[in-house]
């Protein structure tokens, strides 16, 4: 049983400590500067430009007002600003700190000698070695990515997110992404919301070298005489050390991108690629209602790469697309027109940075496959995370934006409390955007099954009467621990949670069902609560707390087992109102009194 307080499991094997250091900013030794990038002669600003901490795989760009913010040991690093088309420069981070204005100065243009034909071999054999370069390159990183989408109609914002992931890439290939954290600000137009689902996924996963039916056709994709048949390349004016190419397809078949690539002369390496294309015949796009339809597709995807001493590794992804968007309404009895067609506009970039530095992952598993929305769901906002992850600073009309959808929409994420069965939910319309199979604990809410599930369909009697009662419900409970380096120490937030997806439960209702639920999420409760308090009582490494974390779950599994096997679905009456006292001893919650008086007042 459980005594309230008096368990010293974690005493003997890690100690206690009064002493709480969990939530320093950072350590004395980094600094956050901040600043901007121009055009040395002209001082316009240079967005997307790539700044590195010399040395390492840290680094960040400049967001699309030329503006940067990156964390650094004031004393001793050096940053490297690259641009394509301008002179690589290095600068100590102190005089970076005290000019905060840095100057590129562009390249000398360099026209081709060589007078290039239609049918010349001379530009396909650069995109062919280019092509093979490509795929000989396999190192594999995981990076930190930051992601981020506005999202409009007719000048008004209807989105804007943000998400924080896990990269893991192979050569130029971004192979997966893992969501860490997202917020996002929402607006409502023609009763309606515009929600992007999944662009993260589909923009990073586009492969440079492999055919993609999602995707319109790159020259890249193509072997030498493949490539002659299907595009017409033309040597543009470029930079010193690199062959600017451009490609357009020979017809116009609106399956093909157009653009440029940047092509190393001296490596055949791939430095930049553009791609564009206008109502694409091929994308990735879908509407989320299949009675939707999107329609005059544009796509513009601009990929920039950076050399990390061994190879090209990507650095950063801008887009955007267009497209008329039906939107066809169901019937929720609603004055609006039941079809509307809006034109809507998205751009969007990935960053990639600190490279083999990644974020540390909540510990939780889900269904890696979920779009980002749901992910917010199930992932909680994390503030410590974000007042340390400052990866873009945000532009001005990125601010106005906010501001807007404070006034008029939904900032989603962006305090505490919005998660689980609270995400997205429209109180105006009575109603939730997403069903959400994630229950979190609330000392208020009490627990109910979720009957239209399959996996709590009532079986017929003759199977319940044919079967050993206990694999006719499971009941799964996770404890999600959330885990942020803050300078030299780590700060832990964590939920339990009750993953519906997993768990079944077949019998039909009784009178002790409701309580012998709650109970049992409970005991999960007092656990992580026990797991709580040890983890902010002093500062552990990071294998330490995973060690607390997976002793918590072995010791939470023994506990409900023990108690499921004690109460007998709550047929033990005496056994039920003895783990019912723990319950109320530790948490305050008298669940056989709260269902007993619910159900005397049916």
């Amino acid at each position: 049983m459980i005594k309230k307080l008096k368990r010293y499991l974690w005493c003997k094997t890690f100690g206690l400590s009064s002493a709480l250091f969990l939530f320093s900013i950072c350590s004395f030794s980094q600094t956050v500067i901040q600043g901007s990038v121009k055009d040395a002669a002209s001082n316009e600003e240079l967005p997307w430009c790539s700044i590195s901490v010399k040395g390492t795989g840290k680094g960040t760009i400049t967001n699309s007002e030329g503006t940067f913010v990156i964390s650094v040991n004031f004393h001793t690093d050096t940053l490297l600003f690259s641009y394509v088309g301008y002179k690589a420069l290095e600068v100590p981070s102190s005089v970076v700190s005290r000019k905060k204005t840095i100057l590129l100065e562009r390249t000398g243009i360099q026209l081709e000698e060589l007078t290039v034909h239609a049918d010349n071999d001379y530009l396909y054999d650069i995109v062919e070695r280019c092509r093979k370069s490509i795929q000989k390159n396999r190192r594999y990183h995981v990076a930190k990515v930051y992601y981020s989408i506005e999202t409009q109609t007719d000048e008004q914002p209807i989105e804007l997110l943000e998400c924080y992931y896990n990269g893991y890439i192979e050569g130029l290939s971004i192979k997966n992404l893992l969501f860490r954290n997202g917020r996002v600000g929402l607006a409502e137009l023609d009763q309606r919301y515009f929600l992007t689902l999944n662009s993260s996924m589909a923009i990073s996963q586009i492969d440079l070298v492999r055919q993609d039916p999602a995707y319109p056709y790159i020259p890249l994709q193509f072997g030498k005489k493949n490539l002659k048949k299907m595009f017409r390349l033309t040597m543009e004016p470029g930079e010193n050390g690199m062959y600017r190419i451009g490609f357009q397809p020979w017809e116009n078949l609106h399956s093909h991108f157009s653009g440029e690539m940047w092509i190393d002369r001296k490596t055949f390496v791939l430095v930049k690629i553009d791609l564009s294309i206008d109502t694409a015949s091929r994308h990735p796009f879908i509407p989320i209602f299949k009675i939707d339809r999107l329609s005059n597709v544009d796509i513009k995807i601009s990929q920039t790469f950076k050399n990390d001493g061994f190879s090209m590794i990507p650095d950063h992804i801008n887009f955007s697309y267009h497209v008329t968007y039906k939107s066809v309404r169901d019937n929720f009895g609603i004055t609006a027109p039941s079809v509307i067609l809006r034109e809507i506009t998205t751009h969007g970039m990935l960053c990639f940075y600190d490279y083999d530095d990644p974020f540390i992952m909540p510990r939780f598993d889900y269904d890696e496959n979920y779009d980002d929305y749901r992910k917010m769901s199930i992932i909680p906002f994390n503030k410590v995370f974000w007042d340390n992850n400052n990866t873009l600073v945000l532009t001005e009309k990125q601010k106005e934006s906010i501001d807007f959808f404070a006034d008029n929409g939904l900032l989603v994420n962006f305090e505490e409390g919005n998660y689980g069965k609270d995400f997205l939910t429209l109180t105006h319309y009575d109603t939730s955007l997403y069903e959400n199979y994630y229950t979190f604990w609330d000392s208020v809410r009490r627990f109910s099954l979720n009957r239209s599930l399959p996996q709590n369909k009532i079986s017929p009697p003759k199977e319940i009467n044919n079967i050993i009662i206990t694999y006719l419900y499971n009941l799964e409970v996770q404890l999600l621990l959330d885990v942020t380096r803050v300078g030299n120490s780590f700060s832990c937030k964590s939920y339990t949670v009750l993953d519906e997806k997993k768990s079944h439960f077949h019998l039909p209702d009784d009178p002790e069902t409701p309580a012998f639920l709650n109970i049992f999420f409970d005991l999960c409760e007092i656990e992580r609560r026990i797991m709580d308090r040890t983890l902010n009582s002093k500062d552990y490494s990071l294998k330490q707390i995973d060690s607390i974390y997976r002793f918590t779950l072995v010791n939470m599994k023994k506990i409900t087992a023990k108690y499921v096997d004690e109460v007998k679905l709550g047929k033990n009456k005496r056994a039920l109102l003895h783990w019912n006292a723990d319950v109320f001893e530790n948490l305050g919650i008298d669940n056989v009194k709260i269902f007993r008086e619910k159900a005397e007042l049916r």
